[in-house]
């Protein structure tokens, strides 16, 4: 009786360490699903917030582009203001700051789009969590702002670079009309007359007028036809052939100084060659009289 009394408070004994080893079982299991869930939630939270940050960091990227572009177009316009750059190069490099800018600016409106979308699914039950997303909405409507206000400077910025813009191409036009009416001035001065022929082919054509009891004095007509002459450039044209004669009997009228051509023979043939076309051209007509 005895001995089963003993047996009896064993089988309790053991029943009972079995109980209190399946209690602790339970509590571990469900200590160890509460730790699964929180590490869970710990690693969408971080890949959150990376992708929060990741967003952030591409946003200032794009700011500090638009700074440097904004720098740019600054930097330019002050150079058309002075002069040192003209205004086609000008225009072509802020018009092209604006575009990349607008597409910067572009880009950042719809990662802040981005951003508050994320951030109104943030989760409220992690502390953390919670505060980075009251950071990350002040940053971006710190952002927002400053976008705005970089708008309407470089909207002013544009304003006055369009003015120097028009100002520069209404130079460049000028400059360009004051060059062509040079090169049309240039090219007047520079064109001269001459005609070849005997007296008396230079006398009926109205070239040259003889004068005097034999016709010895003879001198350009007055009222001169530049159609009876050939007009040649001074500044291309030095030298002219005469054709089958000997230089003793070619004549020059008017006469033109000694050091500023020579009469060169090459076989049968003779040309006149202008050695100082300033000297030479002072008299823009010349008639060459040949015997």
């Amino acid at each position: 009786m005895k001995s089963f009394k003993h047996v009896y408070i064993f089988l309790v004994v053991v029943m009972g360490i079995i109980a209190a080893g399946c209690g602790n079982n339970a509590e571990t299991d469900k200590l160890r699903q509460e730790n699964e869930e929180l590490a869970a939630q710990n690693r969408k939270d971080s890949l959150y917030i990376q992708s929060i940050t990741n967003e952030m960091n591409e946003l200032y990227v794009n700011l500090d582009s638009m700074r440097a572009r904004e720098e740019r177009i600054r930097q330019m316009s002050a150079r058309m203001r002075s002069g040192s750059v003209g205004g086609q190069e000008g225009g072509l490099s802020i018009d092209q700051s604006f575009a990349e800018m607008e597409k910067l600016n572009a880009e950042n409106q719809r990662k802040i789009a981005s951003l508050q979308a994320q951030l109104k699914k943030a989760g409220k039950e992690n502390a953390l969590v919670k505060k980075m997303v009251e950071e990350l909405q002040k940053t971006v409507a710190d952002k927002d702002k400053y976008i705005g206000d970089l708008q309407i400077q470089i909207s002013d910025l544009q304003q006055e670079v369009e003015g120097w813009k028009s100002k520069y191409a209404a130079t460049e036009q000028e400059k360009t009309q004051v060059k062509e009416e040079l090169t049309q001035t240039q090219d007047v001065m520079s064109t001269v007359y001459y005609a070849i022929g005997t007296k008396r082919e230079l006398s009926d054509r109205g070239i040259i007028d003889k004068r005097g009891l034999f016709g010895n004095i003879k001198e350009l007509n007055e009222n001169l036809d530049d159609e009876k002459f050939t007009k040649i450039d001074m500044r291309t044209i030095s030298e002219i052939p005469i054709g089958k004669y000997k230089a003793k009997r070619i004549e020059l009228l008017p006469e033109r100084p000694a050091n500023s051509f020579s009469l060169e023979e090459n076989g049968e043939n003779v040309t006149l060659k202008i050695t100082n076309p300033q000297v030479f051209w002072k008299s823009k007509y010349v008639a060459i009289v040949v015997k």
